[in-house]
């Protein structure tokens, strides 16, 4: 069931900034998929960053991860091949259409796989080619990319000085969503969070604009979501919070694996 509806999804989403302005104000698991959540952490072999993160995007995009994540944990010998994966993607970039979706797909499997690290550097070196070439899409996309690799890895502050989250010139919802994100990750003061709450404000506004709605709700529920509604900044900053304990615990589990 999880193979054919993420292979139904694949085949719907096209472009990563519209896919993520679709998204449902976020993504909230029952009591069902909260019993198989706290089995997940007893689990040392991944990460739920990712995870965390597809909350937060909500939607489609959401689905997707929580899917591959399913998939993942039932067999988590099938994210070795993600750096592989990734970098064929990375090749097919000088095409006339890069599946940037797939590309974005396959960063979370090396962020579940601990290769963050690796997919950055890998990220910096193409945004660089991009940019060198004046291949101002794509550079646009990568260093999205890289932005969200970077707040899986807890750089924030590298994450907020990329140019892409100041670029007003495409009408992208991950902009604002990642913002606000950092602001709330960087400094717990007043001021940061009355501009994580503009932020997130202006995510949910450009949402609206697009006006879509919530899609595939029974497709969610057979994934194990419980339900979809919308959330206040309240809530919101509180999965903020979660996903930040998720990269302090991957930290700790990776000096441990040096040691």
């Amino acid at each position: 069931m999880a193979t054919n509806i993420s292979s139904n999804f694949s085949g719907r989403i096209k472009y990563v900034a519209v896919m993520v302005a679709k998204a449902a104000p976020l993504v909230l698991i029952g009591a069902g998929a909260f019993a198989a959540y706290t089995s997940w952490r007893k689990k040392p072999s991944l990460l739920k960053r990712s995870t965390s993160l597809a909350l937060l995007h909500g939607g489609e995009m959401a689905l997707q991860r929580l899917v591959e994540f399913h998939e993942a944990r039932a067999d988590a010998y099938r994210l070795d091949s993600a750096d592989c994966e990734f970098r064929v993607a990375l090749a097919l970039l000088a095409r006339e259409k890069p599946d940037f979706c797939e590309l974005t797909r396959i960063t979370a499997k090396l962020e579940m796989s601990r290769k963050e690290d690796e997919a950055i550097n890998i990220l910096e070196g193409e945004l660089q080619k991009a940019q060198n070439n004046g291949r101002t899409h794509e550079a646009y996309e990568i260093e999205m990319l890289l932005v969200e690799m970077l707040i899986y890895k807890g750089d924030f502050k590298k994450a907020l000085h990329c140019k892409c989250l100041t670029d007003e010139k495409v009408s992208d919802a991950r902009r604002p969503l990642y913002n606000a994100i950092i602001h709330i990750a960087l400094e717990p003061n007043e001021k940061k969070e009355a501009e994580a709450e503009a932020y997130w404000e202006k995510f949910n506004d450009l949402r609206t604009d697009f006006g879509f709605q919530p899609v595939y709700r029974e497709s969610m529920e057979e994934s194990g979501i419980y339900k979809m509604i919308s959330t206040n900044f309240q809530e919101f900053e509180k999965v903020v919070k979660k996903f930040q304990q998720d990269i302090r615990k991957a930290r700790d589990t990776k000096l441990t694996t040096k040691k």
